[in-house]
């Protein structure tokens, strides 16, 4: 492993959490211990914030908060808040207008499930909507363009002072590999999707939370 690791951002369902979305104690306490030891430590996750926001107030163990597969960057220490993207009212009232219970429109991206993905498509040309859409195993997320994990980890690096090629990516699913393409080191839990173990700079023999510890844990020896 190159390099010295100044932050780590962690996928949180089915990275940080097991496949019930139970947040592991171990990988928690894990991530304790490297903030500890001076390592920045963030949640990257398509996740609403306030949901993101509310682990954290319970276990206290991050210094950012990466919302909403990047779309929204968040500080607990000082409140502050960034959103990403541009077109974000047109995008959100093309969906609200649709007026579907299968959709989700969130603070900036909008949210659905896979077996609804020719009518979001459909809603998207209708409107003429520059977009992105983004897979996550069985979820569907249509972002700002250019707008993924990637460029939500840039920010964050950005504004906490961060060495991108000092900084590890934790993840186990697609759309994960927008923060991959921007980090230093790429880890992919041991119950990753084979795309995602193919393009990790490590793999962790250990599943899902089990996993991250096992990578924090590594780091100390190195």
């Amino acid at each position: 492993m190159a390099g010295i690791v100044e932050a780590i951002a962690c996928d949180y369902d089915r990275t940080l959490t097991d496949e019930s979305l139970v947040i592991s104690k171990n990988a928690v306490a894990s991530l304790r211990g490297a903030r500890g030891a001076g390592i920045k430590v963030f949640i990257a996750s398509g996740r609403r914030l306030p949901f993101l926001a509310g682990v954290n107030e319970e276990y206290d163990f991050v210094d950012g908060i990466i919302a909403e597969n990047g779309a929204v960057i968040y500080n607990p220490n000082d409140g502050t808040e960034v959103l990403l993207g541009d077109g974000l009212d047109e995008l959100k009232s093309a969906f609200l207008d649709a007026r579907e219970d299968f959709i989700e429109v969130e603070q900036v991206i909008v949210a659905t499930t896979i077996e609804h993905l020719d009518y979001v498509k459909g809603i998207i040309e209708k409107n003429q909507l520059s977009v992105d859409i983004e897979l996550n195993r069985n979820d569907v997320m249509v972002m700002p363009k250019g707008v993924n994990k990637g460029s939500g980890v840039v920010k964050a690096a950005e504004m906490y002072g961060v060495n991108r090629e000092n900084l590890a990516c934790v993840g186990d699913a697609e759309n994960d590999l927008g923060m991959f393409a921007v980090a230093g080191i790429k880890v992919a839990v041991a119950n990753a999707v084979e795309n995602v173990k193919r393009v990790a700079d490590v793999v962790c023999s250990e599943p899902y939370g089990d996993g991250v510890a096992e990578f924090v844990r590594s780091l100390r020896r190195a």
